[in-house]
């Protein structure tokens, strides 16, 4: 007589299409089809592209294929990309652009600065989990030699080219920080002396220094952009503020 144990009687079968699984192929299926679909008389493409990303969001939350949260980056993203290259409705001879298709998504309850601050953090928290931060720092300080004066400008190197990856001050101190102990540690020299000392005040200021001169390398500086963009009507522009700002970078350097 064979006995069958409780768990494996309790289990349920393998389901090949969860009803999340088939509420999302429904939703991209939808947005597909209204966007293949030849445009109606008397709409415009962006109300078709719309209506497609309408008929995507009730999908996935009707059927909760996405989080509410997941789905509300998702949905923007879509807006941003396909508004993004849909005709301008006040000008049809070009398209909005995904600056404004974002301004548009996010007008009456945010900033575009917001969506840049989140992506910023996104990137920053994904170099971190996935150790590629630590792997381009590592890269660099085995290039400049164990002389204690080339250890120093190696991690200014890596406070600058991380500066460029990094959109995170913190990201990037508590990437540098571990490798710099472990140096001071190989070394054998005391965390009191002035090498170590050297290489920490190294790490923290070339990290503040270089906020200033890259725009993209801490979130304070989107949303400074933003309001800028809001009070002045004027946007300054990757290669602007690197061109005005690092230069002072470089000189605190």
């Amino acid at each position: 007589m064979s006995v069958t144990n409780p768990k494996e009687a309790a289990a349920p079968g393998v389901q090949l299409f969860s009803a999340q699984t088939l509420g999302l192929i429904v939703g991209i299926a939808a947005l597909v089809l209204i966007l293949w679909w030849p445009t109606p008389a008397g709409l415009s493409a962006a109300g078709k592209v719309m209506l497609a990303i309408l008929a995507f969001a009730v999908a996935v939350w009707m059927t909760e294929a996405l989080d509410y949260a997941v789905s509300a980056v998702v949905i923007t993203a879509l807006m941003a990309f396909l508004l993004g290259m849909s005709p301008n409705v006040a000008a049809p001879d070009r398209l909005l652009g995904t600056s404004a298709a974002l301004g548009l998504a996010f007008s009456g309850f945010a900033n575009t600065a917001l969506a840049l601050v989140a992506a910023a953090l996104f990137l920053a928290a994904g170099m971190t989990a996935t150790g590629l931060d630590k792997r381009i720092a590592l890269f660099i300080l085995s290039r400049v030699g164990t002389d204690t004066r080339h250890v120093v400008i190696g991690s200014i190197i890596v406070g600058i080219v991380l500066a460029f990856m990094v959109p995170s001050t913190t990201a990037r101190v508590s990437c540098i920080v571990p490798i710099m102990l472990g140096i001071i540690a190989a070394f054998g020299v005391s965390k009191k002396s002035a090498f170590a000392g050297m290489l920490m005040i190294t790490t923290t200021q070339t990290a503040s220094i270089w906020n200033v001169g890259i725009k993209t390398a801490a979130a304070q500086n989107m949303v400074a952009v933003g309001f800028i963009e809001k009070a002045l009507k004027h946007t300054v522009t990757w290669l602007d503020w690197l061109i005005a700002a690092a230069p002072f970078a470089i000189l605190m350097t």
